[in-house]
């Protein structure tokens, strides 16, 4: 169940972000108008990422670096393969590099709300443990 919960939360994530940076990026005239069709279509990128990723994590890779940048290249092959079936955005060398630089963008804001959450709750286990240490050393 904690492996499903982490999948929901990375997709809840970046959906999130790629949503807020299409907007900015939309208000800056950058990206096309932001449209209901197109959230949902995001949400469905967003949910496929997270499912290449996590057969990607099925894999023997014991190099985290390399992992890392088959992640990246798994978010990057989603987000154009999606945006040209979903014809979301023309496909010129200026737009397709802020697609790149969202999903680049998105990935690490990702990687940094994980790391963060992995290191309260290890925070918060050792408290755990110490407490449990300082209770049974003073009874």
């Amino acid at each position: 169940m904690t492996i499903l919960k982490h999948y929901i939360s990375t997709s809840c994530i970046s959906f999130t972000f790629s949503c807020l940076f299409y907007l900015l990026f939309s208000l800056l005239t950058i990206f096309p108008p932001m449209n209901e069709a197109l959230i949902i279509h995001m949400l469905v990128i967003s949910i496929s990422i997270n499912c290449l990723i996590f057969f990607t994590h099925r894999l023997p890779i014991q190099n985290s670096l390399l992992l890392r940048f088959i992640e990246l290249l798994d978010v990057i092959i989603v987000l154009l393969v999606a945006g040209a079936l979903f014809n979301i955005f023309p496909f010129t060398w200026h737009v397709t590099t802020f697609v790149v630089a969202t999903g680049f963008l998105t990935y690490i804001i990702v990687i940094i709300v994980v790391f963060m959450g992995n290191q309260k709750s290890a925070t918060e286990i050792n408290a755990a443990i110490a407490r449990k240490k300082g209770g049974s050393s003073i009874g």
